[in-house]
């Protein structure tokens, strides 16, 4: 598996989710999803180790197709376990989106908060980003 891309309206990448591992649990309970976070915005380039639940992407998969639809006019990716990061699309009336990132290290009280603006067109590649992540990992959605 690749990575799941996240740019901007101009194509210049943001984050990057990548180096995805799959924690297997017990039955009737959600697996751990182990990846590495690539944050390019502005002077910050940060690399992070995060996990999050399965359900977490599948979740998020919902959503960014239902944005992408104009169903719905937020999308959002939200770590499960203890909320350390949370990814927010706002779709406006032109098809512009807002992309707010928070990502936060509770225990040591440190924050990065970003934002970048982007739009419609960008949707269908990220969801078969995450679609086929979904997919090789063997992630039930």
């Amino acid at each position: 598996m690749n990575a799941i891309h996240f740019y901007n309206r101009d194509k210049e990448l943001e984050m990057s989710f990548s180096d995805f591992q799959v924690q297997k649990n017990k039955p009737d309970f959600n697996d751990f999803v182990l990846f590495q976070i690539e944050i390019k915005h502005s002077f910050v380039n940060v690399s992070i180790n995060s996990e999050c639940l399965d359900i977490d992407f599948t979740k998020f998969l919902i959503d960014l197709r239902k944005l992408h639809k104009m169903k719905v006019r937020t999308a959002s990716f939200i770590q499960t376990i203890e909320k350390n990061i949370e990814i927010t699309f706002n779709l406006n009336e032109l098809g512009q989106i807002l992309v707010s990132v928070i990502i936060q290290k509770q225990i040591e009280n440190i924050i990065l908060k970003f934002a970048y603006g982007t739009d419609q067109s960008f949707l269908p590649e990220l969801i078969d980003e995450i679609e086929t992540m979904i997919k090789e990992m063997e992630i039930s959605n």
